[in-house]
Order: structure tokens, then sequence, then C-alpha cells
């Protein structure tokens, strides 16, 4: 039996690119959701006058009207406002972790897609998980955090899973390298902490990567 995690639940794709349409209508409607396609933000805007999506897939680089001005339309809405985004982004165009946040978006999924952690993605938003907004399946709230490298390159984002004098668990979107040293950034309120960290070990939870992180001197 095929599974279909997302039966019956109402996602509108907004993308430019007829093939990456094509794909997440594919794959979404294949796990069993009802699936809406348009082409740029101002249809997508159009449509929801009258259409009511549980969440929203959208492209952040778009010409006209880009990810981010849809966002602000999306905001301005009483209709819209509380509806769900995933940003789709891809290494050119990754958004700022703050300015993602503030607009209240939900999650990222990266360009080239791993079909299945969207699908998983957008099981887990549904669910009610808000990984950039710090939360888990079912509201429980946990700080989010981010992966950077040591030019100070967003790595991957997540949320803070366990952390004690040693090390840390953290929840990522994509699997890192073992023995890869990188700097764990935590952010709680208006509290940031970083830490030099090294990746111990890797496991693949339903789509996402819980990772064992050492904490380093220094």
């Amino acid at each position: 039996m095929q599974d279909t995690p997302l039966t019956g639940r109402r996602i509108l794709v907004v993308d430019d690119q007829p093939s990456i349409r094509g794909i997440l209508e594919t794959a979404l409607s294949d796990a069993g959701a009802d699936v809406w396609c348009v082409p740029d933000g101002p249809t997508a805007i159009t449509l929801l006058e009258t259409a009511s999506p549980e969440l929203i897939l959208l492209d952040l680089a778009m010409p006209g009207m880009n990810g981010w001005q849809v966002l602000e339309a999306l905001s301005g809405q009483p209709r819209t406002a509380s509806i769900p985004v995933v940003l789709e982004t891809s290494t050119e165009d990754f958004p700022s972790f703050q300015r993602a946040s503030r607009h209240g978006v939900a999650a990222f999924v990266n360009k080239p897609f791993r079909l299945a952690e969207v699908v998983e993605t957008c099981r887990r938003i549904l669910q009610g998980a808000r990984p950039l907004q710090g939360r888990h399946e079912g509201g429980e709230t946990t700080p989010p955090i981010q992966m950077r490298d040591a030019e100070d390159n967003l790595i991957a984002l997540g949320w803070l899973l366990d952390m004690d004098a040693r090390g840390a668990q953290v929840d990522l979107e994509s699997s890192l390298e073992t023995g890869r040293r990188l700097t764990l950034v935590m952010q709680e309120g208006a509290q940031i902490t970083t830490r030099p960290v090294e990746v111990r070990w890797v496991n693949s939870v339903g789509g996402r990567y819980h990772h064992g992180l050492v904490f380093l001197s220094g």
C-alpha cells in the first residue's frame, strides 16, 4: 500500500519554473495532497482570494514579484496571514535566518530537492512544526539553531534537541559529515550564543537528520 502522509491536505506551490512545479505537484499528489500550482506571486494572491490552502510552498527567487514580496502581501491579509509558508531556496539565494524568522516562515526546503524530504517537511509543518520559529510538531517550543563554517557561511538550519556541558544534539534539514568542525549558533529570544563544535555522529530520522556534536575549546 502506498504511503500517503498528506492525504486530503491542501497545498499551494508558487514557482516560476514549470519543471519545478511539475515535480512538486507529482510528489505531493502521490503523497495524497490536493495541489494547486501557479507560476508567480500575483497569480497566487488572486487565487488566495477564493482558495484556502493549508500550506504554501513558495519560491524565493522569482522575476517580478519575489518571494519576500509575496510574504509581505500574505501577512497583510487576515485571510492568508496564518497560512504556514515553506520557502524554496538554493545556494545562491539562501535567505537570512533572521529575515525569514521575522516573516514567520515555517521552514526551508533546499534546491535541488530531495522529494521525500519535501513531503516529510510538509507533513511536519501540517502537524504543527515550525522549525524556523523553534517549534516541534504539537507546538513544543525549542531554540532554533544555525550551523556555520569558519567563514561564517550558513551551512544548515534546525533546532536544538538536547544539550549538556560536553555537547549537544541537534535536528537539521540536511546531513553533515562526521568530523567536520563548525560553529553552533543558538538563538533564544534576543540572546544569541555561539559554540565551536565537531560533528561526531548522524542519524536519519523521518526525513530529517539528528546530529551529535561535541563542544570544542576556544
